[in-house]
């Protein structure tokens, strides 16, 4: 888990506010509008005695509760007998918030677990939490919203760990795919959502779909091709077409066109084709598994129609059509 809280010890560089801050990071501070607010400290007296005998220390989370009650109810009474107008509620919550972090419900600690992508400054930017946020009046729900609408986060929980301390949980999203799309290119997650702008360069290890709807029906596409790993090493890019089929680009500069339906027969049919007769192997520019009776193949202009291993020599290209049926 990464704390992204102050740490005793580690110098006034690395624990300054302003360092922190530009971080991400909630530090505590006593100052508000050029005034130094006084620290509670413990009575010279010694703890205080409840009814009953209990000590009470005025140090402790219990004391800072009662002071944040008192402060509550006295501000709520003065808005009651105020007839509880817009500009004193304003004032009086702007009070009761000041003095509860003076009272230790303030930011002080921000711990995050989850987080690769994510920067620092989006985290702070979507929490909107720092020194001067009460704890009691920070709406997690509000956060976690907020959180879940940066492109890296898929899902994200946020909890008050009283007196100080907000904890944050986030599940990222896991690049998936490097979608072009318009002359734009994405890395995306298995769900086709887009994470950010991507390099192709960056993400060589990816899968590179292109075309509307080739994001979000990337994942459906590897897992047909999965059984077929000779044909997925030669794979260097899957084209969308109409969001409706595919064709698949191999590294021989060859096109597979698939059907609409029936993907995984369709491959068979070309594997089969391939080991018995080295289809993939000649000089083809596409192979059509379009229809379900036959297939069709376009031959490279002007090149010859390459031999099956063991078979005969070369045959000559069709000068009047540039496709043959197989």
């Amino acid at each position: 888990m990464q704390s992204l809280g102050p740490t005793k010890g580690r110098g006034k560089a690395r624990g300054s506010s302003s360092v922190l801050l530009a971080r991400g990071i909630a530090a505590p501070t006593r100052s508000f509008g050029g005034m130094t607010l006084p620290r509670l400290g413990r009575a010279r007296s010694g703890p205080k005695r409840l009814p009953g005998g209990a000590a009470l220390d005025r140090g402790s989370g219990a004391w800072r509760l009662i002071v944040l009650v008192s402060i509550a109810s006295a501000a709520g009474y003065g808005l009651w007998v105020s007839g509880k107008s817009e500009l004193l509620y304003g004032e009086a919550k702007g009070a009761v918030e000041r003095l509860a972090v003076v009272a230790g419900f303030g930011v002080k600690q921000i711990t995050v677990e989850g987080q690769q992508h994510i920067t620092d400054a989006e985290l702070a930017t979507a929490l909107a939490a720092g020194p001067g946020t009460m704890m009691l009046g920070f709406d997690t729900d509000a956060a976690k919203a907020r959180l879940e609408q940066v492109s890296w986060v898929k899902r994200a929980q946020v909890m008050r760990l009283l007196p100080s301390t907000l904890q944050v949980v986030i599940e990222e999203r896991v690049p998936f795919a490097v979608w072009q799309s318009l002359g734009q290119t994405y890395v995306v997650d298995a769900e086709g959502a887009v994470i950010a702008p991507a390099v192709r360069e960056a993400y060589v290890g990816l899968p590179l779909v292109v075309g509307d709807g080739a994001g979000k029906n990337a994942a459906g596409l590897l897992e047909t091709l999965e059984p077929f790993d000779a044909l997925t090493q030669q794979l260097t890019a899957a084209v969308r077409v109409g969001d409706r089929r595919w064709t698949l680009k191999l590294a021989s500069g060859v096109d597979i066109m698939l059907p609409d339906d029936g993907v995984p027969g369709a491959l068979k049919t070309l594997i089969g084709l391939d080991r018995d007769r080295g289809l993939l192997g000649r000089n083809i520019a596409a192979v059509d598994l379009r229809l379900a009776d036959r297939v069709s193949v376009r031959l490279r202009d002007g090149g010859p129609v390459a031999s099956p291993p063991g078979g005969p020599g070369a045959a000559e290209v069709p000068t009047a059509s540039t496709k043959g049926n197989i």
